[in-house]
């Protein structure tokens, strides 16, 4: 008797916990997410500017076709993104090969300015440290650490694809300046759970091409330099600067966002 009891109430428990993970993942599914971008004047308090209420949530941004062939290539959230797959985006796209090798004076290194020697070393400085991927698509560490994320392309994909949005609950984190940068948390959802992240963010004025410009003439302008730099960035459209975060190690990019705050040495910018 004694040991059909204790059968029982190990079958008891077990749908018992069956359940609750059930209901925790149909709970997480059924989470309301917050969009990144709308067409409402929404203001909500942030962190920066201290004091002031502002719209968070941006117009949605219209993407090019170099834009959409970008996350094309980073695939799914969590995807891998392959060296060669960056050499034929590239390739597949001389104008925007062009106009990074006309911005780094022609080369990354010393008497490499023919056309593939470029585009390896190009290659070479966006994929040792996963920059590229980092950066654009964003990665997905566990389940409190996404990544990068720093493309507005990348976020509107998500939105329309309906698995991530704006952190709730998260102002004193969220920084804004309007139509330039907009710093918040982001959650997704992949499969049965929910990743978070307190601290993201995108620059709105900087489409792929021009994220992939200035971070790589900002890499060339350090020389050997290495560590995190404040780098400010003009926008040719508007005639706005605003300041970026540049980061390098073993002469490869590590990261490149804007920062509304940002604190720490100046990049060269010659």
């Amino acid at each position: 008797m004694l040991r059909l009891v204790s059968l029982f109430t190990l079958l008891v428990i077990t749908s018992s916990l069956g359940l609750q993970n059930f209901v925790q993942a149909q709970s997480q599914q059924d989470t309301k997410l917050i969009p990144f971008f709308d067409n409402l004047n929404n203001p909500v308090p942030v962190g920066f500017p201290k004091g002031q209420q502002l719209d968070i949530s941006p117009p949605p941004p219209k993407l090019n076709a170099f834009d959409n062939e970008v996350l094309k290539v980073c695939g799914s959230i969590g995807s891998n993104v392959s060296p060669n797959q960056f050499k034929n985006l590239l390739s597949a796209n001389p104008q925007v090969l062009e106009k990074i090798q006309q911005a780094t004076s022609g080369e990354l290194r010393a008497g490499r300015r023919r056309r593939s020697d470029f585009l390896q070393d190009l290659t070479n400085i966006w994929f040792k440290n996963k920059g590229f991927e980092h950066i654009f698509c964003g990665e997905i560490y566990n389940e409190n650490d996404i990544g990068g994320l720093h493309f507005y392309g990348r976020y509107l994909q998500l939105q329309n694809q309906g698995i991530a949005g704006r952190l709730p609950n998260n102002s004193q984190r969220e920084e804004v300046v309007p139509g330039v940068i907009y710093t918040m948390g982001v959650e997704i959802k992949l499969r049965n759970r929910i990743i978070r992240d307190v601290i993201k963010g995108y620059g709105y004025l900087s489409n792929a091409e021009e994220m992939l410009v200035d971070a790589t003439k900002a890499f060339k302008l350090q020389g050997n330099l290495e560590g995190a730099c404040i780098y400010n960035v003009r926008d040719a459209e508007t005639g706005k600067t605003f300041p970026t975060i540049f980061v390098r190690k073993e002469n490869a990019i590590i990261t490149y966002y804007p920062d509304a705050t940002p604190s720490g040495r100046q990049c060269k910018t010659s």
